[in-house]
């Protein structure tokens, strides 16, 4: 064989080797490549799996706090007197050596104005949601009772008026401008995050406190009406409602003046504040220098009459054309800009929330605190 025919021969073999090389790493690459497809396929389909049962688990334990019974605003009020009838409830259950039967097994049905729907609860799960929804979690333990007990109340009022038919025949609202506000398990949740246990741990002890015992004026319950923060004093119920309810009279809450939104200002100018008071017949016809006159006070700071041009108009007036926080309302004119300067966030009848919590800081038990805001009450077991 000659040297051509040898390297010939030489050089295919190696080709052949190198190519057999080739072949066997590339299977090689492929079969690595498939066994991590695999394994991600794997670990993904598991993770999958695990969301879905930790879901599952989730949705479960959410269930396990709605309220009893859930039922749209549109059914017939028929539905829901099957309904009344509520199961027990665990917390109440476990309350049994505290709180009297009758107390724990008190039923409500609440309509839900962010859902449209109404549902049914005990009154004592409606009373945390509603304190958890009016008051910080984190006041003192005596201001969280007080406000249970005001909140217990109106409830307790509400149960006695009767189904409302403008509410698809609910006993009360989650309206804080209709009644009180009320938060679901499921708001409270989203709020608290993961304070959410130790939060509501404070709120239903406070609720248990209270829940035998009622407030009332002889055999009457008492309207307890409550507020964020007095203008320093608290106002007479004829100045903001003209009835004149003996217990809603002015008391002193002069701490409340050092609570952060206790003073607040509301700029306007001449053409914002003239079409704000249009719906009181305004007409602007004079010089904005010109449209601020007489205006008149009660003892608390509540503007009872302001005269603006060609009309008379109350601080309920301004604060509902405006947002104001308050009806304690100090209107003045300068520079082309009307300044509505308001002290107080809120009505200012009845209990001061600010205030509750800075007499719990002092020392005061929860009766103290309702027996100060509501002259004359009887604190009686329910």
């Amino acid at each position: 064989m000659d040297s051509n025919n040898i390297f010939s021969s030489f050089w295919l073999h190696n080709r052949f080797r190198r190519g057999r090389i080739r072949m066997y790493v590339s299977r090689r690459l492929q079969a690595g490549i498939v066994f991590i497809a695999m394994v991600i396929v794997f670990f993904v389909s598991f993770f999958a799996v695990f969301n879905v049962f930790r879901a599952r688990l989730h949705d479960s334990a959410d269930a396990a706090l709605q309220p009893t019974t859930q039922i749209p605003a549109s059914e017939t009020t028929a539905v829901r007197e099957q309904e009344t009838q509520l199961p027990a409830q665990p917390q109440a259950a476990s309350q049994t050596d505290t709180v009297p039967r009758a107390a724990a097994e008190e039923s409500v049905f609440v309509y839900l104005t962010n859902t449209d729907t109404v549902c049914g609860l005990s009154v004592r799960d409606y009373c945390i949601g509603a304190v958890a929804a009016e008051m910080p979690a984190l006041y003192e333990e005596q201001a969280l009772c007080a406000q249970a007990a005001a909140c217990l109340n109106i409830v307790r009022r509400a149960v006695q008026a009767g189904p409302r038919e403008q509410y698809d025949g609910a006993h009360i609202t989650s309206s804080p401008s209709v009644d009180q506000a009320y938060m679901t398990p499921q708001q409270l949740h989203d709020r608290w995050g993961s304070s959410y246990e130790t939060y509501y741990k404070r709120i239903a002890a406070a609720v248990d406190t209270v829940l035998p015992y009622r407030i009332v004026d002889g055999e009457e319950l008492c309207v307890t009406a409550f507020h964020a923060i007095s203008p320093g004093r608290t106002e007479e119920s004829e100045n903001v409602w003209v009835s004149d309810v003996s217990y809603l009279t002015a008391v002193d809450s002069s701490f409340d003046a050092t609570a952060p939104d206790y003073y607040n200002e509301t700029q306007l100018s001449a053409a914002q504040f003239a079409q704000g008071l249009a719906v009181y017949g305004f007409d602007g016809s004079t010089e904005p220098s010109q449209w601020i006159g007489q205006a008149n006070y009660s003892d608390s700071g509540t503007l009872l009459e302001l005269t603006v041009g060609n009309i008379t108009v109350s601080g309920a007036d301004l604060r509902s054309a405006f947002g104001l926080h308050s009806a304690a309302v100090e209107v003045s004119y300068a520079d082309d800009v009307f300044v509505l300067a308001t002290k107080g966030y809120g009505h200012g009848v009845g209990m001061s929330q600010y205030g509750a919590q800075q007499l719990a800081l002092q020392g005061k038990t929860w009766q103290d605190i309702i027996y100060h805001y509501y002259k004359g009450v009887q604190i009686v077991p329910q």
